[in-house]
């Protein structure tokens, strides 16, 4: 499968990502052994000229990494047309060990790729780059994940035959509870869905209560508060993928037992998974920095009225994208119990 155009495409964003952090990590050693913003000296010079160039390419770079996520699930999807047994990206995804552990890996790594460009574009904002040892040791912690997220995607792509048999999504994601294979069918649909409506609400007032007490004469985020709504939001993320699987994906299929989380991806169903998932994920994003943007030193008033105006459009976000998933997820349950029938 690596001559296909999916996994040529998958393997570009990939290896450019990663070609492009390895190059980055001269520069990083460089940083943390000689940075002195204090210094005009010559090396410190091409340094400064230095950092710029390989950063802006690290965040072109991570940038396609994102991107790599959305063709990921795309390409699997496609797959699907070509391997015996699979009917959506689930049976592409479960045809060998690695499938699946591209995509948690690819889940998990957007988050630390997109917090390094934050980190990144918070260090330019101040003449004095207060972030650019942080950043560049940073670095060297990403690179390791681009390295481990390109080699499950190869081996992921590489060990796919499509005369081998795979398991479709009912199986997978079936309520059988005696089947070996299910992944969710175990789990009570009553608590996650309070756990998911409850988790939300308290999402919401904690971010409310965050943009009252911002609204002072002196431009602080409340620490403790922030690194409160962050954790609620690492506790989110994974619980509504869940919810997505086991609760409302079976709505939008319209019907009881079709619990995957990848067939809302498809056109005979909108597309829906698309929106759905991006509101969750940006949003997700964006809760999280709020905690993380906090917890770095601000050296000087300049760099804190950043962090506080990004902190304030982070929270604003991903209430707003919270909105926006919640209403999707919810809607296709409502109009089920609107026009009759039961949860």
């Amino acid at each position: 499968m690596l001559l296909n155009s999916w996994s040529i495409a998958l393997s570009f964003c990939t290896f450019f990502a990663l070609i492009l952090g390895l190059l980055a990590m001269r520069t990083a050693f460089r940083v943390l052994r000689s940075w002195d913003v204090s210094s005009d000296s010559e090396q410190q010079i091409k340094l400064e000229s230095e950092i710029w160039l390989s950063a802006t390419l690290m965040e072109y770079g991570l940038g396609f990494q994102l991107l790599s996520l959305v063709l990921l699930v795309l390409a699997a999807d496609n797959f699907s047309s070509i391997l015996v047994g699979a009917m959506c990206a689930t049976g592409s995804f479960t045809a060998n060990d690695y499938g699946l552990n591209s995509l948690l890996v690819k889940l998990g790594a957007i988050f630390f790729y997109g917090f390094w460009i934050v980190l990144h574009r918070l260090d330019i904002s101040s003449e004095r780059y207060p972030y650019v040892r942080l950043k560049y040791g940073y670095l060297l912690v990403i690179v390791p994940i681009l390295g481990l997220d390109g080699y499950l995607q190869t081996m992921y792509l590489a060990k796919l035959e499509p005369d081998i048999i795979t398991s479709c999504c009912g199986i997978i994601f079936g309520t059988d509870l005696g089947d070996t294979g299910n992944l969710f069918g175990a789990l009570p649909t009553a608590l996650l869905v309070g756990l998911f409506y409850t988790s939300s609400v308290l999402i919401v007032a904690t971010g409310m209560v965050l943009l009252k007490k911002m609204k002072t004469t002196i431009p602080t985020v409340p620490a403790i508060t922030a690194v409160l709504y962050s954790l609620l939001w690492l506790f989110f993320y994974p619980l509504s993928i869940v919810a997505i699987t086991v609760v409302f994906s079976s709505y939008i299929y319209a019907m009881p037992y079709h619990h995957c989380p990848f067939c809302i991806f498809k056109l005979e169903y909108s597309g829906i998974g698309f929106p759905i998932f991006f509101s969750l994920i940006a949003a997700s994003f964006f809760g999280l920095c709020v905690g993380l943007t906090n917890l770095l030193p601000h050296r000087d008033r300049a760099i804190s009225d950043t962090i506080f105006r990004f902190c304030r459009l982070a929270i604003r976000l991903s209430l707003w994208l919270l909105l926006l998933f919640v209403l999707i997820c919810s809607y296709y349950p409502l109009v089920y119990l609107i026009f009759g029938g039961e949860i």
